[in-house]
């Protein structure tokens, strides 16, 4: 019966290889328990998880997600607090941090060996649920995970283009089809980037390139345009620009002498980098090395760039305010930001007010 509780013993507990947040050069291979949960013990969070369980237990309301493999159970979520388990029975598992481990291990007692845990049917069962927690949920993975999460799951529904695709992956999860679409054409990119071995850039690969860099720059129109991604169309990247699309990569990610990147994928770098774009001439200066502030000044200021800034700043707010119920102490300058914010907001409008009323008496001078 699918959702069934069940007892399992730990040693019949298995990670899974298929898990998102393992990098794509471990799901194509046939890996250890062991190479596994070393690479989850760089999460320091792994090490506070130990602590936790061998000093209370491990609670019910904990229950790991599975499926059984034969006579083992595979485990599709709570693959971080499986690891922990699994170090606190054995940790000579660890190769890192040893002398943490031991700490907890000096300072608790529990080592639990039967593990509640939840039975599905199959993997797509979980699907919803993962999708909740995971991508719109309160346990929110990172951004290349959820993409990663979000391709796998293509396979599991009927549509066949990729406006179809994101919505009915949207409502699985419950999120925006927009957002869903922006994501896995991100992913696609991303997968052309791996597919080119990261153009070489030194210390580039799918542990320490961040993704949002391609999700985000989705938002902007000229740097698409640059890279030829036509979002509108049944196949975005069907014409894209490969040589604009490395250009882009070392744009964000090779480091000069200060180890510092030309274009960072901040808000500010990438709305500077859109309005670049947007010029021909100073897109072939910026390429050349000229500075992308010094590329961005040459730029004329038009309305449509006071606009988009706007629109730029209002997601970011919006974004901010998304994260509140999920933050429970503020920065002590968090405030002082706000009223900064509030403080240029009055200004602008006041400025545009005042603009507003000088042109309607020009305009009556004039008649």
């Amino acid at each position: 019966m699918s959702g069934q509780l069940i007892e399992v013993e730990l040693e019949n507990l298995k990670l899974d290889q298929h898990n998102p947040r393992l990098p794509m050069s471990f799901q194509s291979q046939d890996l250890d328990e062991r190479t596994i949960i070393n690479w989850m013990l760089q999460d320091a969070s792994i090490i506070e998880l130990m602590l936790a369980i061998g000093q209370n237990g491990f609670f019910i309301g904990e229950a790991l997600l599975v499926v059984k493999d034969e006579n083992n159970y595979i485990v599709i979520e709570g693959n971080r607090r499986l690891s922990s388990l699994k170090l606190l029975v054995n940790p000579s598992l660890a190769d890192v941090h040893k002398k943490k481990i031991q700490i907890v291990l000096s300072e608790t007692k529990e080592r639990p060996t039967i593990i509640p845990c939840i039975l599905f049917d199959n993997k797509e069962e979980i699907v919803q649920y993962l999708g909740y927690r995971h991508v719109t949920g309160i346990k929110t993975w990172g951004m290349l995970q959820k993409a990663r999460y979000l391709n796998s799951l293509i396979p599991t529904v009927k549509s066949t283009t990729i406006d179809e695709i994101a919505r009915e992956l949207a409502k699985k999860i419950g999120s925006r089809s927009d957002y869903v679409k922006r994501v896995l054409i991100s992913f696609t990119i991303y997968n052309i980037v791996q597919d080119n071995s990261f153009y070489k850039i030194p210390n580039l690969n799918d542990t320490t390139i961040h993704f949002n860099y391609f999700a985000d720059s989705m938002r902007h129109e000229n740097i698409k345009r640059f890279i030829n991604v036509n979002l509108d169309s049944d196949e975005p990247l069907k014409e894209i620009n490969y040589g604009n699309l490395e250009k882009l990569v070392n744009l964000f990610f090779r480091k000069n002498d200060q180890n510092r990147s030309r274009v960072l994928g901040d808000s500010k770098d990438l709305t500077r980098l859109n309005k670049v774009l947007s010029n021909q001439e100073i897109t072939t200066k910026f390429l050349d090395g000229l500075p992308l502030d010094e590329s961005f000044n040459l730029v004329e200021v038009d309305s449509g760039t006071f606009t988009s800034t706007l629109h730029e700043s209002l997601y970011n707010l919006k974004t901010a305010n998304s994260y509140m119920h999920q933050i429970f102490h503020h920065n002590d300058n968090d405030l002082e930001t706000l009223n900064e914010i509030m403080d240029l907001c009055e200004v602008i409008e006041n400025t545009i007010n005042m603009k507003k009323i000088k042109s309607r008496r020009k305009n009556k001078r004039e008649k």
